[in-house]
């Protein structure tokens, strides 16, 4: 009986089987792919998430610069989290309407997008000139509390932060205007990582953080990390056909 035993176990499971186990368990193989790829089931949902939106962006913004536009904030969007967003935002939002971005600067809607980032594209078009036609972004309130409200409001918006990410794109075309940029491809992963590090950083500092290999969707802190414009190259390759038709 128990030589019958050991003759099923080694037909059922043959040696080269046993060894690519031990083998794959011995240095930890796995069958998963890496680099972008590696994220392309986020990535799917955080298309499947914008292209229901495509109505709003077809009203929002027009056909030549739709895709570029998008690109520069769409990796926010794969780590966008509904039930998390509204916890965040639920918890924050009195504390920075009563207190300001010092006490609470939190990220939310698709685009990730903070009080303080809105508060900088305020202050930038206002104090520009050449962007007065953005004035409308500006907030036309007695208080600062009521500024701030109406921030939160506007947040919680996906046609607004839409407005706020076309406002953004000019202030950069304006900003960025003297960088010789070689290609488009340059100019959106250095777009994508001023909206990610901050536009307001300068402009090497930016330049040196496009190649950082910070960022990666989800919380899992030993996940792969790219940098973050990795995403918004891959999103005008793979997706740019949807939003174009």
């Amino acid at each position: 009986m128990e030589k019958l035993t050991v003759i099923l176990f080694f037909f059922l499971f043959p040696s080269s089987a046993i060894q690519k186990n031990s083998i794959d368990e011995k240095f930890n193989f796995t069958s998963r792919s890496t680099g972008i790829e590696h994220y392309r089931q986020e990535i799917n949902r955080a298309f499947s998430l914008l292209k229901k939106q495509k109505r709003i962006i077809d009203l929002e913004l027009n056909t030549n610069e739709k895709v570029q536009i998008l690109s520069v904030a769409f990796p926010e969007i794969i780590r966008y989290d509904a039930y998390s967003d509204y916890l965040e935002t639920s918890s924050n939002r009195l504390l920075y309407v009563n207190k300001g971005k010092d006490a609470s600067d939190f990220s939310t809607g698709y685009f990730q997008m903070k009080p303080s980032f809105l508060e900088d594209l305020e202050n930038y078009v206002a104090n520009n000139e050449s962007l007065k036609s953005y004035n409308w972004i500006l907030i036309q309130q007695k208080n600062e509390k009521e500024v701030r409200k109406e921030r939160i409001k506007r947040l919680e918006n996906f046609q607004w932060q839409l407005k706020y990410l076309k406002v953004f794109w000019y202030v950069g075309e304006y900003k960025y205007q003297n960088i010789d940029f070689k290609t488009q491809e340059d100019k959106i992963r250095f777009f994508a990582t001023a909206y990610n590090y901050g536009f307001t950083k300068p402009e090497n500092e930016i330049t040196k953080y496009q190649s950082a290999k910070k960022f990666s969707p989800g919380e899992i802190t030993d996940a792969e990390k790219l940098a973050f414009a990795d995403f918004s190259i891959d999103f005008i390759k793979t997706y740019a056909y949807f939003f174009n038709q």
